[in-house]
């Protein structure tokens, strides 16, 4: 016969918030550094996915930060709404950029310069995005509050970015076919826009954050 989970005691729900707290603005700190390192990349190489990763982890970190103002004030509508309304447009945003900049470059036939230190970034997001996602989801489940592991879920989500990033630079790199580069921009904007359509319906799904 299973158990009856237990209610987080005052002392425990306190401790677990604040952890959850510190690890939204640990990942917000995580894709900082990937805006700036796509950005940094972009201009060096010409590579339209990575600057494509770059702004997704700029408006990622933004979310973060608002989970993070979320769990310390508590639940606060107004708060939440405009959060939603600059993450969600934000990503949109991002997925149509995603989308013009991709398809301008395989028109024109343009190949971005292949870069292993882009290879080496998106192996490092593969393997650390998915442990912070799965941590703060095991957070935000000790705490019972859906909405947070929703974003738990949300940020685990991210990798897929990753692993698009990884084989779009190594088909580049590795493969010497610059298509690579630009169509793995493509393949990133339909889940860039389904993240921004999910956090601008939250209010009929349940929340994001």
């Amino acid at each position: 016969m299973n158990a009856i989970p237990r209610a987080p005691k005052p002392g425990d729900a306190a401790l677990w918030r604040r952890r959850f707290r510190h690890m939204c603005l640990f990942a917000a700190f995580v894709h900082s550094l990937q805006f700036l390192s796509g950005g940094l990349l972009w201009t060096r190489a010409g590579s339209p996915i990575l600057l494509v990763f770059g702004l997704d982890a700029a408006v990622g970190a933004v979310r973060e930060v608002a989970m993070a103002v979320r769990t310390a004030r508590g639940p606060d509508a107004a708060l939440r709404r405009r959060s939603r309304a600059a993450v969600g447009a934000g990503y949109l945003v991002v997925g149509a950029a995603a989308m013009v900049v991709g398809v301008a470059f395989l028109w024109m036939r343009r190949a971005p310069a292949p870069s292993l230190v882009g290879v080496g970034l998106a192996a490092v997001s593969m393997l650390l995005i998915p442990i912070i996602g799965s941590y703060m989801k095991a957070l935000a489940m000790e705490l019972r509050d859906r909405d947070l592991a929703s974003a738990s879920v949300f940020t685990f989500g991210n990798s897929y970015l990753s692993m698009v990033l990884l084989i779009g630079l190594l088909v580049n790199a590795g493969m010497g076919h610059w298509w690579g580069d630009p169509l793995g921009a493509v393949v990133m904007c339909p889940f860039i826009a389904q993240k921004g359509i999910q956090v601008l319906s939250a209010d009929r799904s349940g929340g994001v954050f």
